[in-house]
């Protein structure tokens, strides 16, 4: 089978794979007739003793493809397909037979790296695994809490492993080994861990891994976690790879093979109305964004913006310069152009598409396919370095407010996208810069651009000195640090000013969502306020509360932000409030 191919740098690259098991079993018992009585009670016991039986198991058979950074990989397939010895192999634990087998930076297989030993303590625990994961001391201890608030073991943490059930330990086993961005990670039936809401949060994190550039591989027998979080699947059937494709086209084939008694109908999350609160959702992320610009804009646009999932600093980058424009985001996959995201651009028919970065981000093939889609002008901007593609936004598309500029790294998350939604609300720029290098694009962009105040977003020591001294000598601008704190608080802060009275947007903690909902929200000129899937924290209903809104518009799917927080919402539509806690 030919190997898959697409955008992005390989992580995994898998050539004619063959992994074989040896298995002992029992041989017959007694002695067969003819061969003889025994001379002696030690040949009698040798003699009854049960011959070993050995077997030699297929596992994989001649397997080949190629995974990619910003890729989700499902494996699917019946019991005994060998889809979790393709993982293990993979993840360096079992040996191939033959083929080859390169994979990039350190493989974390959930519950491997993360080894949990049950004479220790849940706290030795994680600072003994997620070390494995190259995470140093400091680190550690700065992410403790939220590991620890993440696993949902509370005080047990300190108690010894040998006394957690077996779902306390897989709770966190799965919390330590997602505690870093590992470059591939590898989840066997992780999601069928905990409760609803814990495979809702485990969902969103590897959604978050994602959005950082890690590759996600997840062996599970839930479609519907396959369907929520792969955009690949790779089929496996009695050890042969069968399938590899998108998502849409190859799940609908494999379920087609069940029995029919197997075949699970999809059921989504209930998701009642509310009085006063509407739902701009979908079944994933990119159908979220489709039906967010499908409700914020009419068809004929000016322009619109095409941006990858895969990376998501250029995006936001682009994110006040969409706002300020009043262009709508367009999101693709690296090696392919959503369904949803293709009807919206049929529907808006924009005059000028400009799709933002480089190969890696956005292929050839998805290029030429928006090319045979647009109805108006295409091109090319930027490219795979976020800094050089700052540096063409800046120029192409100078910011209202040249007197501020804020700066990130490319990589960094968290307060991020929050950032982005500050310098649209305020017109001003997001400029991503590496730790450790100005190129001669970004310099001449910055000199041009000549900001006064230059805010990086992080710690001093975040950023080289030669980097901070080029873009001092570039700009002559006052730099400043700022430690930015929570996004959901810095997104609450922005809209003081706000008269009460008018509708709102509310989204969760998915970058993209957040990033497309900026835009939507700027453009409309409605507040746009960030809240987590299990409560409203105090910060964003005190503000909901000020803003008395007439009607709360929901961007995010049904598991990012359920049902409970919709009616939660629902009760200050207009200033009411039951007053209980978030």
């Amino acid at each position: 089978m030919a190997e898959a191919t697409g955008p992005g740098t390989p992580t995994v690259i898998v050539s004619h794979l063959d992994v074989h098991y040896t298995v002992f079993g029992g041989g017959r018992r007694g002695v067969p007739s003819g061969q003889g009585t025994p001379t002696s009670f030690t040949d009698r016991l040798r003699r009854h003793r049960p011959t070993p039986k050995v077997r030699q198991i297929h596992a994989v058979k001649d397997v080949s493809f190629v995974a990619r950074h910003g890729e989700s990989i499902g494996i699917i397939g019946r019991n005994g397909s060998g889809k979790s010895t393709l993982l293990r192999a993979v993840a360096g634990l079992i040996p191939p037979s033959s083929g080859r087998l390169w994979v990039s930076g350190e493989p974390s297989l959930l519950g491997v790296n993360a080894v949990l030993m049950s004479k220790l303590s849940g706290e030795r625990n994680i600072y003994i695994g997620a070390q494995a994961l190259g995470l140093s001391k400091a680190e550690i201890a700065e992410r403790f809490d939220e590991i620890v608030e993440f696993s949902g073991i509370g005080d047990a943490v300190y108690r010894p492993m040998s006394t957690y059930s077996s779902g306390m330990g897989a709770r966190l086993r799965f919390a330590i080994s997602t505690s870093a961005t590992p470059d591939v990670l590898m989840i066997d039936e992780a999601l069928a861990t905990g409760d609803a809401d814990f495979r809702h949060k485990s969902a969103e994190r590897i959604a978050r891994i994602r959005e950082q550039a890690g590759t996600v591989f997840l062996v599970s027998h839930s479609n519907g976690s396959i369907r929520q979080i792969c955009d690949r699947v790779l089929w496996m059937d009695q050890g042969r790879l069968i399938m590899d494709g998108p998502t849409e086209e190859v799940l609908p084939q494999y379920e087609a093979t069940l029995p029919q008694k197997k075949r699970k109908k999809v059921v989504e999350p209930a998701d009642p109305a509310v009085p006063g609160t509407v739902r701009h959702g979908g079944r994933d992320r990119l159908d979220v964004a489709a039906a967010v610009t499908h409700n914020f804009w009419s068809s004929g646009v000016d322009g619109a913006f095409v941006v990858s999932t895969h990376r998501l600093a250029a995006a936001r980058a682009v994110t006040p310069v969409a706002a300020r424009l009043g262009w709508p985001l367009l999101w693709v996959r690296p090696g392919s152009v959503h369904t949803a995201t293709r009807n919206e651009l049929e529907r808006l028919r924009p005059q000028r598409l400009v799709v933002v970065g480089g190969e890696e981000l956005i292929s050839s093939e998805t290029y030429e396919t928006l090319e045979s889609l647009a109805v108006g002008s295409i091109e090319r901007l930027g490219s795979d370095d976020s800094a050089v593609t700052s540096a063409a936004l800046v120029r192409e598309f100078p910011p209202t407010d040249t007197t501020h500029l804020h700066v990130t790294l490319p990589h960094s998350a968290g307060s991020a996208p929050a950032v982005s939604l500050a310098a649209a609300v305020r017109g001003q720029a997001v400029f991503l810069l590496d730790a450790s290098s100005c190129p001669d694009t970004a310099y001449e962009a910055l000199q041009d651009l000549a900001p006064s105040v230059i805010t990086f977003h992080g710690a001093e020591e975040d950023w080289s000195a030669d980097v901070l001294d080029r873009v001092r000598q570039a700009t002559g601008a006052r730099v400043e640090f700022e430690a930015t704190g929570g996004p959901m608080a810095l997104a609450a802060g922005l809209w003081e000013d706000t008269a009460p009275g008018g509708r709102i947007l509310v989204t969760g903690q998915s970058a993209l969502e957040v990033l497309t909902a900026s835009v939507a929200a700027v453009h409309a000129g409605i507040p746009l306020l960030l809240t987590t899937a299990d409560r409203l924290p105090g910060r964003v209903r005190k503000t909901i509360e000020r803003l008395a809104p007439r009607e709360i518009v929901i961007a995010a799917t049904v598991t990012g932000l359920p049902a409970p927080i919709r009616e939660r919402l629902g009760t200050l539509v207009g200033g009411r409030s039951d007053s209980s806690s978030g």
